[in-house]
């Protein structure tokens, strides 16, 4: 469970920075 929350938190991350820069692109 552990190495999910982990994965899912990495996924998460990169998900929201993700984001965040195709909202910088797009402005």
């Amino acid at each position: 469970m552990s190495h999910q929350l982990t994965f899912a938190d990495s996924e998460f991350s990169s998900k929201r920075r993700q984001t965040r820069k195709e909202i910088f692109l797009s402005r």
